[in-house]
């Protein structure tokens, strides 16, 4: 574990043109290059390797007895320290005066908030920064996922006034030829994934899509997405430059950066689901 922690980490970022704004054109937003999820099981293999003493079923196991013991402290109103960050318990929410003797815990948002520590902010800042340029002009590509309240309000974003995406809800994919048609047995639609849990795949067929327009396609988040969740988007299309031909296969592009359900969009990144760069984050 020393030797790869003393290894200089490697972070692939992918540039896309940023096709939000209307009067730069050579502007790009900045998104990561996703690579694999890695669980417990993955990280306790890796050490125990390091460390002769230990089985990787004994590492992963007090592992996640150290992981379960810090989440019942953070559920007790005490605050964890580790070596990837501070964690802390927070509440939103409003009562009345007769509600405070028996809280119900459904009128209230309980989540835990993150802050990266000093070592994780310094191997941050040591990796090396790879950019794919990614210029490609036909098929799809999806810029942004954000609520239709934001869709609507662009600017609100930037002024720290956006509206989350939530459950239930009207949500707007941005892009360039995003409009989704093709022949009926084409498989045509989108489909969201859950990046956080293994989850069945959600496919939304082009039918059930509105708007859905060249740079605009909107669709209803599934009304059972958990606040603090997070998702891919993938959207497949037929639909080519020519009105009324369809292209001989579909296309498809999937948005690298997850977007996270009542995550409000950051104004660093243009619409690009991803987290913000303060190293601050809420997950409820």
């Amino acid at each position: 574990m020393e030797e790869k922690n003393s290894q200089r980490s490697v972070l692939n970022l992918l540039a896309q043109e940023n096709v939000l704004t209307k009067d730069v054109d050579n502007d790009y937003y900045l998104s990561i290059r996703r690579q694999d999820t890695l669980d417990i099981k993955t990280l306790a293999k890796e050490v125990a390797k390091s460390h002769g003493g230990k089985t990787a079923s004994e590492v992963e196991m007090l592992t996640n007895e150290v992981l379960e013991l810090a989440a019942w402290y953070l559920s007790n109103g005490f605050s964890v320290n580790t070596p990837l960050g501070y964690f802390q318990t927070n509440v939103q929410g409003i009562v009345t005066d007769a509600e405070l003797d028996n809280i119900d815990t459904s009128r209230i948002k309980l989540s835990v908030g993150y802050t990266m520590s000093q070592g994780m902010t310094t191997m941050l800042g040591n990796a090396k920064i790879n950019v794919e340029v990614d210029k490609a002009k036909v098929g799809p590509q999806i810029s942004a996922v954000i609520s239709s309240q934001d869709a609507k309000n662009p600017d609100a974003v930037t002024r720290g006034e956006s509206v989350p995406v939530k459950a239930g809800a009207t949500t707007i994919i941005r892009g360039r030829n995003l409009k989704v048609g093709g022949p009926a047995d084409s498989g045509v639609g989108i489909t969201l994934t859950r990046t956080d849990q293994e989850a069945e795949p959600i496919f939304i067929p082009a039918a059930d899509l509105y708007p859905n327009e060249p740079k605009e396609v909107g669709f209803i988040m599934p009304a059972s997405a958990p606040d603090g969740s997070t998702w891919s988007v993938t959207l497949k299309t037929q639909i080519g430059s020519r009105r009324g031909v369809f292209l001989k296969e579909p296309r498809e592009f999937t948005l690298q950066s997850a977007f996270t359900v009542g995550q409000a969009s950051s104004p660093t990144t243009p619409g690009s689901g991803d987290d913000d760069d303060s190293g601050q984050g809420t997950f409820g």
